[in-house]
């Protein structure tokens, strides 16, 4: 099934075509802006959708890395999602959030590879590790605090990022017993092939491990690989301080290392090539009915086999 003509080259007609396949599939989208100081454009920096029902005890969630290459990558995959209905395949206790951002401001330091985003009136911010524990922590002790102090003085002390995303969480994620988040990303690699990497879960300080969804084989001869989240996805996980989550990074391979290295900076993570982009979804798609299969059945997700190109 051809779906090529859903990519798109740049982010407003990404998120154009994003949109209209939401209100073509009747899907409630909610909108997420930066400050004004860190963007003063009117467009929302993230934008959300839902499919399934309401109380699903399960949710899967996807999100992009904070490159443009990587939303672009996204944003197709979304479209195509909600195109071809994918939420007539949802069991009744499982829903699927489809998270869309395009380098968002604030969120991510780069747009395509290499290429700065227009200097902002402050410098961006980084967002670490420790900084997100640290407004994980702020916010927990907002919501304490929220019924006997001033509201507007202890948001102050919490990070814009983390109170959107807060605010994502509490809206999509409330009701959900188990999340699964999915992140999407690009790199170097087999052309058109993509590897499926668990994450490591941070739950402020330690890093606790993965459950056995996206188990690695214990292989003595191999040290395990392990999937690094982008800021969005990092974010998330931390505005959910849930126990159960599990987590993983989804790579498309885009080319070999040394076809990057020779090529020069001229060269993006997104290729145009029409193949690549109908690989990229079925993979996709081949990753979600696994995904659907293993937690009806309690087993890991297998790993991805290469895709021929």
């Amino acid at each position: 099934m051809d779906v090529a003509h859903y990519f798109s080259s740049d982010r407003k007609a990404a998120r154009a075509h994003f949109l209209s396949a939401c209100r073509a599939a009747g899907s409630d989208v909610a909108a997420y802006y930066a400050p004004r100081e860190v963007q003063s454009a009117a467009e929302p920096i993230v934008e959300v959708t839902r499919l399934g029902r309401p109380y699903a005890n399960t949710v899967i969630a996807f999100t992009c890395g904070a490159w443009e290459d990587e939303g672009l990558c996204a944003s197709g995959i979304f479209t195509s999602i909600l195109r071809h209905d994918l939420a007539r395949l949802l069991p009744r206790d499982i829903a699927l959030v489809l998270i869309h951002a395009i380098a968002p401001a604030g969120l991510s330091g780069l747009g395509r590879r290499g290429t700065p985003t227009p200097t902002l009136e402050e410098p961006e911010q980084k967002w670490s590790h420790e900084a997100l524990a640290a407004a994980e922590s702020r916010f927990a002790d907002y919501v304490q605090q929220a019924a006997s102090v001033a509201t507007s003085d202890v948001a102050k002390t919490i990070p814009w990022q983390a109170r959107l995303l807060c605010e994502i969480a509490d809206r999509f994620f409330d009701r959900a017993k188990r999340t699964v988040l999915i992140d999407l990303r690009t790199g170097p690699g087999p052309y058109g092939e993509a590897d499926l990497l668990p994450c490591q879960i941070v739950h402020g300080d330690p890093l606790v491990d993965i459950d056995p969804l996206f188990g690695i084989k214990d292989d003595p001869d191999e040290p395990p690989a392990w999937g690094t989240p982008g800021n969005l996805a990092h974010g998330l996980i931390a505005a959910l301080g849930r126990s159960q989550i599990s987590g993983a990074v989804l790579e498309f391979g885009t080319y070999s290392m040394r076809s990057i290295l020779s090529a020069g900076h001229g060269t993006t993570f997104y290729p145009s090539d029409d193949q690549w982009r109908q690989q990229v979804w079925e993979l996709t798609m081949t990753t979600f009915h696994q995904l659907l299969t293993a937690l009806n059945q309690g087993q890991a997700v297998t790993p991805l086999a290469a895709s021929g190109s």
